[in-house]
C-alpha cells in the first residue's frame, strides 16, 4: 500500500490543482492520497470529482493542515480523515483564514513604510483562498524587488528578516479537539521542522498527547536517520500512531515529491489502521 498522507494544492501554498496532484500522485503510484491544505478544504470536492468522474483507481481522504499556537511556539496539525462539511469545523476554518487575511494587510503596511507597494493587491489577484508567506514571498518576486523566494524569506519575512507581524492562530488544544470534533485523527506535522532544541520538542510532543493528540509524522522528506529514530522514541513513550507523507508543494522538487518519503515499518502502529477501521 502505498500512500502520502501530507499534501497541498493551489488553495493554500500548493501550485498544483487538485485534478493535477491527483494525475501526478497516480504517475507517482500513490493508491491513498490526503489532501491537506493549510486552513482550507477547498480543494477536497473537486478532487473527489474529479476521481469519480474519471473512474480513477485512488483513495481521497479528507484531510487538513490546521495552524496552531502552543506554549512552545507555533506548530502544524494534521487532521486526517474529517468532515469537511462539519459546521462548527467550517467556521473554525473561515476565522483560521480571516486571520491570514488581517495578517496580509499588516505585512502589507509594513512594507508601505519601507517604500514597497501593491503587496496586498497581488495577494488579492494571485491567492485562491488561502493567503500564506509563500504567496507573500512570490509576490515580491513577482513586484521585481526580491529575486526568489528564499531570498524573500531571508531579507524580509522569515525568522530574521526585517518585516515581523504576529501569529494569533487556535491554541493546539483547540486545534486537536476541533478536529476530533469533525470525526478527524489528529497528527503532529513534521516534528524536527519546528525551530526548538529536542528538550522543548519533547515536552511539545507530550503536550501534544496530554490534549488528545493521536499520531505525529514519522517520516517526511529530509529526514534523518537519527532524527527518525528519535521521534521513533517519543512516538513509542506517548503512545501515538505513526504518519508519514511527503508535504508536497512544488512538483519541481524531486525530494519532496509525492509519495516520497522514508520508509516506515509495517509492524508501527499506524494511523492508516485508525482509518481503514472508519471507512469499513
Amino acid at each position: 500500500m502505498r500512500y502520502d498522507f501530507h499534501t497541498h494544492t493551489h488553495f493554500s501554498d500548493g501550485v498544483l490543482s487538485p485534478e493535477q496532484l491527483i494525475d501526478r500522485a497516480i504517475e507517482n503510484s500513490v493508491e491513498w492520497l490526503a489532501i491537506s491544505d493549510h486552513d482550507c478544504v477547498n480543494g477536497i470536492k473537486p478532487a473527489r470529482d474529479y476521481v469519480l468522474e474519471n473512474q480513477l483507481k485512488i483513495n481521497i481522504i479528507d484531510s487538513i493542515e490546521l495552524t496552531a499556537q502552543s506554549d512552545f511556539g507555533e506548530i502544524h496539525i494534521v487532521g486526517l480523515n474529517i468532515d469537511p462539511e462539519n459546521q462548527s469545523f467550517i467556521n473554525l476554518i473561515n476565522l483560521q483564514q480571516q486571520k491570514r487575511w488581517e495578517r496580509a494587510e499588516v505585512f502589507d503596511m509594513k512594507f508601505q513604510n519601507i517604500g514597497i507597494d501593491g503587496l496586498l493587491n497581488e495577494l488579492k489577484r494571485t491567492c485562491k483562498q488561502v493567503v500564506t508567506r509563500s504567496h507573500i514571498a512570490r509576490a515580491l518576486v513577482s513586484l521585481g524587488h526580491v529575486q526568489d523566494n528564499n531570498q524573500a524569506f531571508k531579507k524580509y519575512i522569515g525568522k530574521k528578516g526585517r518585516i515581523k507581524v504576529k501569529t494569533n492562530w487556535i491554541a493546539m488544544e483547540g486545534a486537536i479537539q476541533a478536529i476530533g470534533d469533525a470525526g478527524g485523527i489528529s497528527v503532529l506535522a513534521h516534528p524536527t521542522r519546528y525551530t526548538m532544541s529536542n528538550r522543548r520538542l519533547g515536552y511539545l510532543i507530550e503536550e501534544f498527547k496530554i490534549n488528545g493528540g493521536d499520531g505525529i509524522e514519522l517520516a517526511y522528506p529530509s529526514l534523518s536517520p537519527d532524527k527518525k529514530a528519535w521521534i521513533e522514541l517519543h512516538r513509542k513513550k506517548n503512545e501515538l500512531l505513526a504518519s508519514g507523507g511527503s508535504d508536497f508543494h512544488y512538483p519541481n522538487l524531486k525530494w519532496s515529491d509525492l509519495g516520497r518519503f522514508p520508509y516506515i515499518d509495517p509492524d508501527t502502529p499506524h494511523v492508516f489502521d485508525l482509518i481503514k477501521n472508519e471507512l469499513q
